[in-house]
């Protein structure tokens, strides 16, 4: 067996139950961790392979896994909405995130996206995050170092986006602002041309004010707006049916190309 499947002292794990409810709790040798009306020893966790099957004081069982990328977020600590999974996964795509990659991030949130662009852009990436709210701050470097770990290159500052970006040379840029089109005429100043812009918006509104911004600026072309509705499935014996409810509507997702034109270009 190899020691990788071996949960360790600190990690965080997901117990999932008979009804598949999850629970996200920190291994903390010494501690006797709360699942649903008892307590198991954290001891009894530590050093046993994922997958294991365990219970707690009053013999309900818990399967035990570190999370995934996708059952970690809805579950992650926040003070700040969360881009859930299913919306990352389309900005990577679509964003063309890549190994090495430099990549500036407007709006720090949670840290859910922070942690998904440090994976796809590995040890050799740069990732910049820029963030007005220092509790936003916060709590996303708590999250990404509980979560994802030490990240020495990603910068996490304080600053308005809407002011200036202090970056050059940008390979992709993702903003989820209230306003991202004003980050649009720094956004054109930090993307190299052929880079990529990535705006996250929860309304229709937003999004208008964002490609109007776009299409008037020669900066940017292949304009292009979408959605991400995830509907899943119930199946069990004879009974296979579309879930009663479905993950739609959470965000708008616009992207667009720099192109190699100055800003000043008319």
């Amino acid at each position: 067996m190899s020691d990788r499947s071996l949960l360790r002292t600190g990690e965080s794990v997901l117990f999932i139950d008979s009804k598949e409810r999850e629970y996200l709790r920190t291994l903390k040798a010494g501690n006797r961790i709360s699942l649903h009306g008892g307590l198991l020893p954290a001891d009894n966790v530590i050093g046993i392979p994922e997958g294991s099957l365990v219970r707690n004081s009053t013999n309900d069982a818990f399967w035990v896994f570190r999370p995934t990328y996708a059952h970690l977020i809805p579950n992650l600590p926040r003070r700040a909405q969360v881009i859930y999974p299913k919306d990352v996964g389309f900005m990577l795509l679509w964003g063309d995130v890549f190994p090495g990659a430099s990549v500036v991030e407007v709006g720090a949130g949670p840290g859910s996206l922070a942690i998904a662009l440090l994976r796809a852009i590995g040890p050799t990436g740069k990732l910049t995050t820029v963030e007005i709210r220092g509790d936003h701050c916060d709590m996303a470097r708590e999250n990404v170092a509980k979560f994802f770990g030490d990240a020495p290159n990603w910068t996490l500052m304080v600053g308005d986006a809407y002011v200036g970006l202090d970056v050059h040379d940008v390979d992709r840029l993702f903003i989820d602002v209230p306003e991202p089109w004003r980050v649009l005429p720094h956004a054109a100043q930090a993307l190299r041309p052929g880079g990529v812009i990535v705006g996250y918006s929860p309304t229709m509104i937003q999004v208008k004010s964002f490609v109007d911004e776009l299409r008037s600026s020669p900066c940017f072309t292949a304009i292009e707006v979408m959605e991400n509705l995830v509907r899943g499935w119930h199946v069990k014996g004879l009974s296979v049916r579309p879930d009663h409810r479905m993950v739609a509507h959470t965000g708008f997702l616009v992207i667009a190309r720099r192109t190699s034109l100055d800003p000043t270009s008319t």
